[in-house]
């Protein structure tokens, strides 16, 4: 009872402030295609030096990584699909992904054209 009396004016109050200052989170837009048991993307180059350097550094990649990657490629386009061994996505393809994307960072910087 002694609870109710004290609670009264919060409980029975009908309007609620609330800020409305902050903004939404801005995140970043995935390239990434998330389906329920794999993540796959297309990367596409100009030249056919970055195409044969990525292929190179994933394969060197894959036999060190317990994770399962599937390349396919065709003329400067590169498929790259990450299979998940359980129902979902789990850590060891996250931080695939993560990986793989700089690998490409790696071979755009490391076989571009200096000056």
């Amino acid at each position: 009872m002694y609870l109710k009396s004290i609670m009264s004016n919060y409980l029975n109050e009908s309007k609620f402030e609330v800020e409305n200052s902050f903004k939404p989170l801005s995140v970043k837009k995935s390239e990434w295609e998330y389906t329920d048991r794999s993540v796959k993307r297309v990367y596409e180059f100009d030249k056919r030096k970055f195409v044969e350097a990525f292929v190179v550094e994933i394969i060197k990649y894959k036999r060190e990584s317990d994770a399962d990657i599937e390349l396919r490629f065709r003329d400067l386009k590169i498929g790259v699909i990450v299979h998940s061994y359980a129902n979902v996505i789990t850590e060891l393809e996250k931080e695939t992904i993560e990986d793989i994307d700089k690998i490409k960072k790696d071979v755009m910087y490391y076989y571009a054209d200096k000056k």
